[in-house]
């Protein structure tokens, strides 16, 4: 079988779709980034679709407040990438594709003339219920979430299209599984594939390291990644020789988050770094924490987990899915200071190796495992 992608950026799935290569079973990635940046081995089919993503990412260089807003410009880069991967795509190379919320409708619709069968990967959970879930976080500073991130008529139908065109959906948690199930989907047409990653950029630390107890906070510092409870937190529990490194775009929704912020613990902004900078700091962490009030999985999560750091995640991380509670981390209410303070000691005063694996590998036999279901063979023999 072989599994075809379309994704504007490599995400999670570029990940699978290496592993598949290596498997025999990737078809081709339809890619929003240029075969340049991703450095595909020889001989794996990319086919760059990158015009309207290189825009967008050039205006994500600039300042906030001189871009357009992110949801336009990203709907304009979906709609134009899946226009084009819809031309692209033919039965020669593709015996299934993937493709992400918001960027399949007319890849599905093309896809399905043809007779290849349709997966919605799932990289987020449906929008209606991402937007409750966050919503009280936006309310809490003054912020209208309809006005500031109106979602357009045409664009839910959009998505709910594709919803009905997927013949599967693949999501990489319990989590969005769920949500799905409340959405109406049937949990047969399901298939729930964590993420792995790259072992070899992500290597295991060799020692848990000295030094003052060091905090990691991966990702773009918005309200919906809960960072004010982590702060709160930090303000009630830490004490002068903690440290909160950041790394991740900061943004201005949680910049009085911060001003408020009064704790004795130092904070310290590393901005975004290259994948191999974040793997060398994150070895020098003893915990990683995310707080967020929606996660659909958190693959930062399995990159710590890796490095041998142990994470504490809010029980709306997909991502604690993976967590031995105890063990490799733990897990606490959404929004429970409290609870993440008492964790945060327990684990300053209890440093640990975490010795848990995630090759993509594995993540990549899961799928040719499930997409059997479809053949009716089994792939993975």
């Amino acid at each position: 079988m072989k599994i075809s992608f379309s994704a504007t950026n490599p995400c999670h799935v570029y990940d699978q779709a290496l592993s598949l290569f290596e498997l025999g079973h990737l078809g081709t990635f339809f890619s929003g980034y240029p075969r340049w940046r991703l450095k595909p081995p020889a001989g794996m089919s990319v086919v760059p679709v990158s015009s309207r993503t290189l825009v967008t990412y050039g205006f994500q260089r600039m300042p906030e407040w001189l871009r357009p807003p992110d949801d336009k410009l990203f709907r304009w880069q979906d709609r134009g990438f899946d226009r084009s991967v819809a031309r692209r795509l033919t039965c020669a190379t593709s015996d299934m594709i993937h493709g992400l919320p918001g960027q399949a409708l007319e890849t599905f619709r093309r896809a399905k003339a043809l007779g290849i069968p349709c997966v919605l990967n799932h990289a987020s959970g449906p929008v209606a219920q991402q937007r409750e879930l966050v919503r009280p976080e936006y309310e809490r500073v003054g912020i209208n979430l309809e006005e500031d991130q109106p979602m357009p008529a045409e664009w839910m139908e959009r998505l709910a299209n594709e919803m009905e065109l997927a013949d599967h959906h693949c999501v990489a948690s319990t989590v969005v599984r769920e949500q799905l199930v409340n959405d109406g989907v049937d949990p047969e047409k399901i298939w729930v594939v964590p993420y792995g990653l790259d072992e070899a950029l992500f290597e295991k630390r060799e020692q848990v390291p000295d030094g003052p107890f060091r905090i990691c906070f991966a990702g773009r510092q918005s309200l919906r990644k809960g960072i004010t409870y982590l702060l709160s937190a930090l303000d009630n529990c830490a004490n002068p020789d903690w440290e909160l490194h950041l790394f991740g775009m900061p943004l201005s929704e949680s910049r009085a988050d911060f001003a408020n912020y009064r704790g004795p613990a130092k904070i310290i902004q590393h901005g975004a770094l290259s994948q191999a900078d974040f793997a060398a700091s994150l070895r020098d962490m003893h915990a990683l924490v995310l707080p967020s009030a929606e996660e659909a999985f958190g693959l930062v999560v399995v990159q710590a987990l890796q490095c041998g750091v142990p994470c504490l995640v809010s029980d709306r991380v997909g991502a604690k899915d993976l967590i031995r509670p105890g063990q490799t981390g733990d897990i606490f209410p959404f929004g429970d200071v409290d609870s993440l303070g008492d964790l945060l000691i327990k684990w300053e005063q209890n440093r640990v190796q975490v010795d848990d694996r995630f090759p993509r590998s594995a993540s990549a036999e899961r799928l040719v495992s499930v997409s059997g279901q479809i053949s009716g063979k089994d792939e993975s023999a």
